[in-house]
């Protein structure tokens, strides 16, 4: 099984060393994120700096570590699905359809604790108390 990641779950796993941190580096399925979000992360550098303690630094070093474990989907990969996205979740949250395109390219799930992702019917989300719950780590 493959699950696309979103930004909000890779920023938690930057701020605390928690559970979604582990998980990310521990997980059985494959991990993957469209590639803009690298361009959201960073519009988060700032807080994630401030909340984690870490240096930017270090806060660059942990990016990098972590997409290790994540595959960055290109944009052209998904780009075809985007009208379909755009029609499952694109009135409730327009910044969720290249998740959902992602996903529908790649034939996976979405983990995120984002509860618009609930509106579509498109994909099976799962929260991350449903990954700790449902999915072996290595």
């Amino acid at each position: 099984m493959k699950l696309v990641v979103d930004a909000n779950v890779v920023i938690s796993a930057l701020i605390a060393d928690s559970k979604t941190r582990e998980h990310i580096v521990t997980l059985e399925p494959d991990l993957l994120t469209p590639e803009f979000v690298y361009d959201e992360i960073e519009n988060y550098t700032e807080l994630i700096v401030q909340k984690s303690g870490m240096s930017p630094e270090r806060v660059a070093q942990f990016i990098d570590l972590l997409f290790q474990y994540i595959e960055v989907v290109p944009a052209q990969e998904f780009y075809p699905h985007i009208e379909e996205a755009e029609a499952a979740i694109g009135e409730t949250d327009p910044d969720d359809v290249l998740y959902v395109a992602c996903a529908l390219a790649e034939d996976a799930a979405v983990w995120s604790d984002d509860t618009d992702f609930d509106e579509q019917t498109h994909v099976e989300t799962y929260s991350t108390s449903d990954v700790i719950d449902s999915f072996d780590t290595r």
